[in-house]
Parts: structure tokens; C-alpha cells; sequence
């Protein structure tokens, strides 16, 4: 049996969702214990998540939660990640374990190596929620739930320096959430992410600067009904200079990703300007039939994935650590008091 300390850093719905789901494993009679220590320096967020009384502490500074941590969820809001690196360091155990939860892993990837020490262990963490909250957008506290990811994908991403006992302490820990288990490398995941993520904010931000610059703004502002506004959400939930931050991290590939957009856009506006309506039928159809087939898939988590693919994962957390720092400190033979 494992007893670990798990520090979450970051109490928004998936850092919130993630202690809701280890206090039920621990209710329902699992074999390993969880202590859960809280941190988020947003007042809207770290008041809610004090309230749900799920977190057996929450800390008020980022370097006291992570002292006695086995396990940190690095959850902070991008703008605040680099900092937060700089902030725990000094604080984190020998053989600690860092799941970083980031859009995007490779600027992540530098700043574990220009701060942590060799004794703490990265892995990029990147879950997938569960496909009934997908059309739900809420980042709120209150709007965790202990399901949020039951039966999802979780993307790992180790970095080339990542020890095979941290891997497989991610692995059985996203089993424990009740997710499934899947390997990315971090450059891949990076691109994947372009199209998932940063396209829609990008669309968003886009489509509320295109509107605002209108000679007409100033009257079709009062017309801005569920379309406009699910559209342009994320000048509300997101900081700007986390968009900027992100965007010129991964600015490469989100250039690529922009062109491949711009080309679509530009033929159908071509098609539009002709008048052309099969070729605009032929499109949407195109769309909705893709649509209709990647929804089904996404609900049922089918995706036909290669035998190759697929990972053999023991439910028992850390069956197959082998000796080392993280080892030590986990189940015993280390100091009490190794940082």
C-alpha cells in the first residue's frame, strides 16, 4: 500500500476534479492513501475549492504545499508556470514526481531543467476529459466533478531525461483517476495541441477583434445571443498574456496550423463569391459527416487504435517501481527529512 502526499497546484475544475476523485477512491475502500494539499493563488478560485473541504490543507504559498510533497500536479495558469517552477524548487523532496498539466510541454520541459533538481521528476500530464462534460466550458471549482475524467484519455509525455519509476508511477496514478493511459512525445503533443487548442482560441479572440472593428459594432453588440458568445469565450476565461505567452512558445506550429486555416477560409469565400452552392453543399456536408463520426467515436472513446499503441498497465500504484529516490521516499528507506 502506498501513502503519498499529493500537492495540486492550480484549484480550477480539473485540479479540483482530480482531489474529488482521489478522496472517493479513498472512501469506496481503495489500498493506497492520498493526502491532498491544496494551492491557487486566484482568490475566485482558491475560496471555492477551501469550501468543498476535499483538500485536507490549502496552503496560502505554492512553496508550502509542495515541502511534503511525493506527487505534484503542476496546474498553474500559463502565464504563472514559469514562475511556479522557480517558486517550488527549492521547496520540492528528493524523488518527487511532477505531473504538469500545460497545453503545450516543451517550454515546461525547459523550465523543470533550469530549476528543479536531478532528484525531482517531470512528466507531461495532459488529460482528456470525459466526454460527458464536453460541451461544457466552465473552469470553475464548483463545477468539479469526480467523473471529470473517468474512462478518458490521458496523455503522458515524458521528457528524454524521465525515469522509468516516474513513468510508471504516472501511468498506475491515471489509472487511479480512472483514466486510460497513453504516451505522447512532448513535439508531437505540442503540434496536436495547435489544432485542439490554440486554433479555437485563436478563432475566438479573431472573431470578437473582427466584430469590434466593425463599422456596425456599436449596434450589433446588443445582438450577441449563445453564438457569438460561446464563440468568444475565451476572452473570459483565459488571461491575455497567457494566450501570448503560449502562442509564442508554440509559434511555429501554430503558424502552420493558422495557414492550413487561412487556405480553407479563403476557399470558401471563393465559393461563396461565385455563388457556387454545390461546392458550398459539398463542404458543409463534408464537415457534418466527419463530424457526426468523430462525435460517436469521441463518446464511446473508439478509435482503432494499433495493438502497438496501447499500454499494459499494473492497477496497483507503483507495481513496477524498482529502487531509487522516488522509491525511497514513497515506501520507505530515506531520510524523513529529504527535500
Amino acid at each position: 500500500m502506498a501513502d503519498l502526499n499529493v500537492a495540486v497546484l492550480g484549484l480550477d475544475r480539473l485540479g479540483v476534479s482530480i482531489a474529488q476523485r482521489l478522496s472517493a477512491y479513498m472512501k469506496k475502500g481503495g489500498q493506497h492513501q492520498f493526502r491532498l494539499i491544496g494551492y491557487d493563488s486566484r482568490e475566485d478560485f482558491e475560496k471555492p475549492a477551501r469550501k468543498q473541504k476535499v483538500f485536507d490543507k490549502v496552503e496560502r504559498h505554492s512553496y508550502s504545499a509542495v515541502e511534503s510533497a511525493d506527487l505534484v500536479i503542476m496546474n498553474l495558469p500559463y502565464e504563472d508556470l514559469r514562475a511556479g517552477y522557480e517558486m517550488v524548487a527549492p521547496s520540492m523532496r528528493n524523488g518527487a514526481v511532477i505531473l504538469d498539466t500545460a497545453a503545450i510541454k516543451q517550454p515546461s520541459i525547459e523550465w523543470a531543467s533550469q530549476f528543479l533538481s536531478e532528484e525531482n521528476h517531470w512528466i507531461g500530464f495532459t488529460p482528456v476529459i470525459n466526454a460527458e462534460y464536453m460541451f461544457e466550458h466552465g473552469l470553475a471549482a464548483e463545477q468539479a466533478s469526480d467523473d471529470y475524467l473517468l474512462g478518458s484519455t490521458i496523455y503522458l509525455t515524458p521528457s528524454l531525461t524521465s525515469m522509468r519509476e516516474a513513468i510508471d508511477l504516472a501511468v498506475n496514478f491515471t489509472v487511479i483517476l480512472g483514466g486510460k493511459p497513453h504516451f505522447l512525445d512532448p513535439a508531437e503533443h505540442d503540434s496536436l495541441s495547435t489544432i485542439t487548442e490554440e486554433i479555437p482560441q485563436v478563432l475566438s479572440i479573431a472573431a470578437y477583434a473582427a466584430a469590434m472593428r466593425h463599422n456596425a459594432w456599436a449596434d450589433a453588440q446588443r445582438l450577441t445571443n449563445p453564438p457569438f458568445n460561446v464563440l468568444t469565450r475565451y476572452l473570459l476565461t483565459h488571461h491575455p498574456d497567457a494566450l501570448r505567452d503560449e502562442w509564442l512558445s508554440n509559434r511555429d506550429a501554430l503558424g502552420r496550423a493558422l495557414d492550413e486555416l487561412l487556405a480553407t477560409l479563403h476557399d470558401l469565400r471563393d465559393r461563396l463569391a461565385e455563388g457556387d452552392e454545390a461546392a458550398i453543399e459539398a463542404f458543409l456536408i463534408d464537415a457534418s459527416d466527419d463530424y457526426q463520426e468523430w462525435i460517436n467515436k469521441r463518446h464511446k472513446g473508439d478509435w482503432d487504435e494499433q495493438a502497438t499503441s496501447r499500454l499494459q498497465y499494473d492497477t496497483s500504484i507503483a507495481g513496477t517501481l524498482f529502487g531509487g529516490a522516488i522509491s525511497r521516499r514513497i515506501f520507505g528507506g530515506g531520510k524523513d527529512g529529504d527535500k
